[in-house]
């Protein structure tokens, strides 16, 4: 499957402007030196945004935000210039939304929300003052206050957060949650979870946002730590993030969510995920998801992704047997009838799962797993004209640079040359990217496999493993494609080395 790397789209609705995201963007975007900016945001709150887990470096910026906190520094400089003397603010005029600041936990986890707005000083002042707007016209005293108050609710939410983790209960000395604040929490958990199933960049990306802003409110909530494992685990998906990093977040926090609650069924799904994707460790993966569905039988996102994590020759009766639980459990999810779609084609059962895919195309066109799966499928079995139109509406739903690059070569490589010339195409764009880390090597494996490439692709297959490409493990396990080559003895040697565990003795058999 040609698929390549990820591209992330903004909603100008609900973002604040565009996002930047490395020290090297912010500063280009300031026009300033990495280390100016870097000493802005130490001493003049310069609001920069870290991804949980991500530590010091892994940082982002609004736009919007930087031109607001330009504006507020222009402002302030000016108030300071006038000498009339000003009063201190009362509390009452203080800003009151003092819990939206950011959170350091153990691990690193921070969040995005807004840092208060900065106080500038004489020596470090912008150039080009405006007028002083309302809010800061009370002038330095009360700036200064407010900075001093914000700091304080930061050493406030962080002191909890210290030293080991231990359950809500056993912690010594964590200054108590009111039921208001656990309310908040509980509410931005469910506003993530809303924009965590929309599965785009944009909601992705808000949903991140909620669950650490749940987090503050409420340090102990397992819940929001499992949203930030589950959406960290679908942003390498469907933004620009690396799957490293992606899945080390997630681990992170999913073994925080099982650490505060180990009762809680979603956090132990959430690590069997990133276990079985980020450490590849399959058996620790394959307990976590059988504690997850024993402690909530019910849940039909640990079945689908119990079924999707062992969906390997061997084990599809299994796999089916867990998606056919999952739909039925939740029979309206998009995600669970296109990744039984795509189950079912690997299976061997291609015309069932083609179907399915197309029914789900239908009823939710803006779906894009429907598109990317038929997109690999219409690949695998030489049907290009659907590769490529599946292909380019995936690209767009994703708003994908790699994807679009690849498909635009492929169906110009096809209009002038056919299905040879699409191929050329496809290998030359995907031998750029995947060596530029954009897309897995694994897609290049299966171009070159389709051209008659079989040593070309055994080497980039053995590379990939080398690098802990976590596509070898599922792709040479279940796609139709690598799996002719199963007879090679190098794509012998490779499978052992995955270890993945065998396969039950008695696997339950599928009627429908």
């Amino acid at each position: 499957m040609p698929v390549s790397g990820k591209g992330r789209e903004k909603d100008e609705s609900s973002s604040p402007g565009d996002r930047l995201d490395s020290w090297k963007e912010i500063a280009t975007y300031l026009g300033r030196a990495e280390r100016t900016v870097k000493r802005w945001e130490s001493d003049r709150g310069l609001p920069i945004h870290r991804l949980p887990g991500g530590g010091k470096s892994s940082v982002y910026a609004f736009s919007a935000e930087l031109d607001e906190w330009l504006q507020s520094s222009r402002e302030l400089e000016a108030a300071s210039e006038q000498p009339a003397s000003v009063p201190v603010a009362s509390p009452a005029d203080m800003p009151t939304e003092t819990s939206s600041v950011a959170l350091a936990a153990e691990e690193g986890v921070k969040s995005s929300a807004r840092p208060a707005e900065p106080a500038a000083s004489a020596e470090n002042a912008l150039s080009l003052p405006a007028p002083a707007s309302s809010r800061f016209r009370r002038g330095w005293p009360s700036a200064i206050l407010f900075v001093s108050l914000t700091l304080l609710a930061i050493i406030l939410l962080l002191r909890p957060l210290h030293g080991k983790w231990a359950s809500p209960s056993s912690r010594t000395g964590a200054p108590a949650v009111s039921p208001a604040e656990k309310a908040l929490a509980h509410d931005l958990y469910l506003k993530g979870r809303y924009d965590w199933n929309l599965r785009t960049p944009e909601s992705l990306n808000r949903a991140l946002d909620s669950f650490t802003q749940a987090i503050v409110h409420d340090p102990g909530t397992a819940e929001a730590y499992v949203g930030l494992a589950d959406t960290y685990d679908l942003l390498r998906e469907y933004s620009t993030m690396t799957e490293s990093d992606a899945y080390a977040r997630a681990i992170v926090a999913a073994k925080k969510a099982v650490e505060l609650d180990d009762s809680l069924a979603e956090a132990h799904r959430a690590l069997a995920f990133a276990e079985r994707y980020g450490a590849l460790d399959f058996l620790a993966s394959q307990k976590e998801f059988e504690r997850a569905i024993q402690l909530n039988p019910k849940d039909s996102v640990a079945h689908r992704w119990y079924a999707n994590a062992f969906a390997v020759q061997g084990w599809f009766d299994l796999s089916l047997a867990e998606m056919k639980k999952a739909r039925e459990l939740d029979p309206t999810s998009n995600a669970t009838l296109s990744d039984l779609g795509i189950l079912l084609f690997n299976s061997g059962r291609s015309s069932e799962g083609i179907a399915l895919l197309r029914e789900v195309e239908r009823s939710s066109p803006e779906f894009g797993s429907a598109h990317r799966y038929l997109m690999r499928i219409g690949f695998d079995t030489h049907n290009f004209p659907m590769y490529l139109a599946e292909g380019q509406k995936a690209a767009e739903l994703s708003n994908d640079p790699a994807l679009k690059d690849i498909i635009e070569s492929a169906r110009s490589g096809y209009l002038h040359s056919g299905p040879d010339g699409m191929l050329a195409a496809v290998y030359a764009m995907q031998k750029q990217y995947s060596r530029e880390g954009k897309i897995s090597a694994v897609y290049l494996a299966i171009t070159c496999v389709t051209m008659g490439r079989r040593q070309e692709a055994l080497q980039i297959l053995e590379d990939a493993f080398a690098r802990r490409d976590q596509y070898v493990v599922s792709s040479m396990l279940s796609d139709p494609v690598l799996l002719m080559m199963k007879d090679e003895p190098r794509y012998g040697a490779l499978l052992k080395r995955i270890h993945f565990p065998p396969a039950p003795v008695r696997a339950p058999s599928i009627q429908d």
